[in-house]
């Protein structure tokens, strides 16, 4: 389902913004005319890897997922993006080239998106946002970067245990297998290690 910014409230979008750079809200209000608001059931699919991005994303309520698939059909999580978070394939979508990710609602959706049109008019028409969308896509680079090395350097109990301090929401709306997928475990190992901290007594 489709509708426009004006009839939601787009608080957050404009806080994250501002966060990034110094324009003025009103500027950013304006800038908002450029995004349709879209609505995803539990498990669509937002984006899919193969095809060019139509769009970039908000989240404004809900969680996505971005992941790959491999040769045998198994998923890979690379990230969740929940509230506030901009996700999307930047590079693909600047480029106009096929993306290797998917990008599915873990749960119901609402999210703002700017097509791939509005997004190069914006770049003449709000210069600014450029640097602020750079921000958030080095905030996801950097969290890329730190996944990747805790699988090569922390265990599997590091991991879950790094990733319930950092983003513990998440374990209270993303189902088990999808947080075992993310720290590169199976579904059982994940289990034992909940088990195994669970029964170890608390200093």
């Amino acid at each position: 389902m489709r509708s426009t910014p004006g009839d939601i409230d787009t608080t957050m979008f404009i806080e994250e913004v501002k966060k990034r750079t110094n324009i003025p809200t009103e500027e950013i209000e304006l800038f908002l005319h450029l995004w349709d608001v879209r609505e995803y059931k539990r498990n669509d699919i937002v984006l899919k890897a193969g095809m060019i991005p139509g769009f970039s994303i908000f989240v404004l309520k809900g969680c996505l997922r971005q992941f790959v698939v491999n040769n045998d059909g198994i998923e890979s999580v690379i990230y969740f993006a929940e509230e506030r978070h901009f996700t999307g394939d930047l590079p693909a979508l600047r480029n106009k080239v096929p993306s290797d990710f998917n990008f599915k609602a873990t749960e119901a959706c609402r999210l703002l998106v700017l097509s791939r049109n509005n997004w190069e008019q914006s770049v003449s028409l709000f210069p600014w946002w450029i640097e602020a969308h750079l921000k958030g896509y080095q905030k996801w680079a950097t969290a890329m970067q730190l996944q990747m090395a805790a699988m090569q350097l922390k265990s599997g109990e590091e991991r879950y245990l790094d990733l319930l301090k950092r983003r513990p929401g998440l374990f209270q709306r993303v189902p088990q297998h999808l947080i075992a997928s993310y720290l590169g475990l199976t579904p059982e190992t994940l289990s034992r290690i909940r088990k195994k901290l669970a029964s170890t007594p608390k200093s």
